[in-house]
């Protein structure tokens, strides 16, 4: 409880620093989200699987998709995909930087593969990973000639056209929390450093009168 109090007192005497560190931080979270230029992503979902020529291979056909997924999951991130990407959109990025564009997950136990594009112009995301789920899928049959990949859902603009970062509203609850955290920091740092300077003045002042 005392030390509450105390916490309390130093903020209300060192309310100006408090209040400055605050806004300086708050600013700060404010102008990240003013100069970081958006990123737009946009996602695409296939699904893959392998056929059977009857039906009692069903579970050992399951097991084998799911694993198959991530040999697909490695095959859309590769540069020979990225490769291709780049000359059906005529894009200027390397194969090496349009992947890093790129994000592929696979769910495990599932046999859908989610592929994500990130790019600062959305119409970019959306071409980029429409372009790369097609892609993978003329070169798929190469892979397993009995493997099949369909497209559930591609990207659309609808998706795309809210910016996932920066993440303007967390940010500001961010450096609000930092300002918090900063001003009652130095609050108490300055009331210590104030109650040390009043000691030693008081030690100093009765050696004087003693003398």
């Amino acid at each position: 409880m005392l030390n509450v109090i105390f916490l309390l007192k130093s903020v209300q005497r060192h309310y100006i620093v408090a209040i400055l560190t605050i806004l300086v931080c708050v600013g700060g979270a404010y102008l990240i989200n003013v100069f970081v230029q958006p990123q737009y992503q946009a996602s695409a979902s296939l699904m893959a699987n392998i056929a059977q020529a009857n039906e009692s291979g069903t579970y050992n056909e399951l097991l084998a998709s799911q694993m198959l997924t991530k040999t697909y999951e490695d095959t859309i991130q590769s540069r020979s995909v990225a490769g291709e990407v780049k000359k059906k959109l005529s894009l200027n990025e390397s194969p090496t930087l349009l992947l890093r564009k790129i994000k592929v997950r696979t769910d495990p136990g599932t046999l859908v593969i989610n592929l994500y594009a990130t790019d600062r112009n959305p119409q970019s995301a959306v071409s980029i990973v429409n372009a790369f789920a097609d892609t993978f899928i003329s070169k798929s049959k190469g892979i397993v000639s009995s493997a099949k990949v369909t497209v559930l859902d591609y990207a659309d603009m609808d998706q795309a056209s809210e910016p996932v970062s920066p993440k303007k509203m967390f940010n500001l609850a961010l450096g609000v929390l930092i300002g918090l955290f900063a001003a009652l920091s130095i609050s108490l740092l300055l009331e210590k450093r104030r109650l040390s300077r009043r000691r030693s003045g008081m030690k100093n002042s009765k050696i004087e009168k003693s003398a």
